[in-house]
C-alpha cells in the first residue's frame, strides 16, 4: 500500500469521479462533452458585474459564517413568495460552499456512528461516502426505470428505529423524474412513523418542464419541522464555479449543519454572496422563466435529434439531463459503453448505473447533459448519426 493510500481512510479511497473521468476523455478525444452537469452558457452579465464591483470595493474580510444577512433575507423572502412558507432567517437559513457543501455538512453534522440513513436512488454520488465517513450505515430504495416512481412499501422496508435521515433529490439527477405531492407524503409518513428526518436536495427546483410541477419539502406541513431543503445558486444562474449554496428548514437541523460549516469552510466571500443576493432579489421574474424555456428548447433539440436517429431517448420532466436506453444497441453495459463512445463515437456521456447502489437497476442507461451550446448539441447528434450508420 502506498503512503497516500495508507493515510487515506478506506471509505474515501477510490478512483476519480466518473464526471471528471468522462470530461477528461472528452478533452482528450475532442468529443462533444455532454457528461459533466455544468452549463456551457454564462450566467447573467449584470450579476457578474455586480460581484466584480463588490470584489474591488470590499469588504475583503471574513463574513458571517451563517451567510451575509442580506442573502439570508433574500432567501427567506424568496421562499415566502414561492411557497408561502415563513422562515426565520437567523435560525432556519444558512449559506454554504455550494449545495455539495451543504450535503457534506448535513452528513457530518447530523449523523453519528450507528445511525442509518436511507438514500432514495438514483442519488448524487458523493453523498454516500460522506455518510459512511460520519459512521452511518446507508440503506437504499431504488426508483426504477422507466417511470422512476417511489414505492412506499419499499421505502418502509428499509427503515428502522435506527433511521436518522432520508435523502432524496428532486427534480432528480440523473433520471429527470420530478417527485409528486403523493410521493412526498410517502416520505412524510415514513419520517413520522420512524421519527426520522429528511434532507431534500432541490438544486434543480427552477428547471421543471410543462406537465410537471416541483413540490418542495418546505410546502408539506408534515415535513416542516423534520426537513432541510438544500439548493444553490449554481444551476439556476448558470455559475457552477461560484459555489454558493444554502440549507433551509428546521432550526435544530440547520444548527448541526452550521456547526460543521463553521468548522470547515467558515464563511463565503462577500462579493460572491452579494452577487447571489442580487440575482435572487433583483433580477426580473422573467429571468427564471426564460431560463426554463431555453432549457426546454435545448431538451427538445437534443431529445428530438437523437429520437429521429432511432435512439430510445427518455425525455425528462426536469433537470439538465435526458437519458438513452442502450439495451437494444450494444452488449456493453453503460460504463463500458460510455468509456468507448468518448473515443469511438465522439460523445462523452455518463453511465447512469453509478447513481444506484445496485448497478443492475440501470446498466442499460446513459445520461446526457443538454445545458450546452447548440453547436455542442448538434455535434453530438451528428456523431451519433455517423455511429448509427456504421455500427
Amino acid at each position: 500500500m502506498s503512503d497516500q493510500q495508507f493515510l487515506m481512510p478506506k471509505v474515501l479511497r477510490g478512483k476519480s469521479s466518473i464526471y471528471n473521468t468522462m470530461s477528461s476523455l472528452a478533452r482528450t478525444h475532442g468529443a462533444a462533452d455532454l457528461a459533466q452537469g455544468f452549463p456551457s452558457i454564462e450566467g447573467p452579465r449584470e450579476v457578474r458585474e455586480l460581484a466584480a464591483r463588490q470584489l474591488l470595493d470590499g469588504p475583503q474580510q471574513y463574513t458571517d459564517p451563517r451567510g451575509i444577512e442580506s442573502l439570508r433575507i433574500a432567501l427567506r423572502d424568496d421562499v415566502k413568495n414561492r411557497y408561502n412558507v415563513d422562515l426565520d432567517h437567523d435560525l432556519e437559513v444558512t449559506v454554504t460552499a455550494g449545495a455539495q457543501g451543504a450535503l457534506a455538512c448535513a452528513m457530518l453534522g447530523l449523523l453519528e456512528p450507528g445511525d442509518e440513513i436511507v438514500f432514495i436512488e438514483p442519488f448524487y454520488n458523493p453523498v454516500v461516502p460522506m455518510a459512511r465517513r460520519a459512521g452511518a450505515t446507508p440503506k437504499f430504495v431504488a426508483l426504477r426505470p422507466p417511470g422512476f416512481a417511489l414505492q412506499e412499501d419499499e421505502l418502509l422496508a428499509q427503515m428502522s428505529e435506527r433511521t436518522k435521515l432520508i435523502v432524496y433529490n428532486t427534480p432528480n439527477n440523473p433520471s429527470g423524474h420530478v417527485f409528486s405531492s403523493k410521493e412526498l407524503m410517502m416520505v412524510a409518513r415514513a419520517c413520522e412513523r420512524f421519527d426520522a428526518y429528511l434532507i431534500a436536495d432541490e438544486v434543480y427546483e427552477h428547471l421543471v418542464f410543462p406537465g410537471s410541477t416541483h413540490v418542495s419539502a418546505l410546502e408539506i406541513p408534515e415535513l416542516r419541522n423534520r426537513s432541510v431543503v438544500i439548493s444553490s445558486f449554481s444551476k439556476s444562474y448558470l455559475m457552477t464555479g461560484w459555489r454558493v449554496g444554502w440549507a433551509l428548514g428546521a432550526a435544530p437541523l440547520i444548527a448541526g449543519i452550521r456547526k460543521i460549516n463553521e468548522l470547515s469552510n467558515f464563511c463565503l466571500p462577500a462579493f460572491l454572496s452579494e452577487g447571489a443576493r442580487f440575482a435572487i432579489e433583483e433580477l426580473p421574474k422573467s429571468y427564471l422563466e426564460e431560463f426554463a424555456s431555453e432549457h426546454l428548447r435545448k431538451r427538445d433539440l437534443l431529445c428530438g435529434g437523437l429520437g429521429e436517429l432511432g435512439l430510445d431517448v427518455r425525455v425528462p420532466e426536469g433537470t439538465f439531463f435526458c437519458h438513452v436506453d442502450i439495451s437494444d444497441l450494444v452488449e456493453d453495459d453503460d460504463l463500458e459503453f460510455c468509456l468507448r463512445i468518448a473515443k469511438d463515437v465522439g460523445v462523452a456521456a455518463v453511465p447512469m448505473s453509478l447513481s444506484w447502489h445496485n448497478r443492475r437497476e440501470a446498466r442499460h442507461l446513459i445520461r446526457l447533459c443538454f445545458s450546452k451550446q447548440d453547436a455542442t448539441l448538434h455535434q453530438a447528434i451528428r456523431a451519433f448519426a455517423t455511429w448509427m450508420e456504421t455500427r
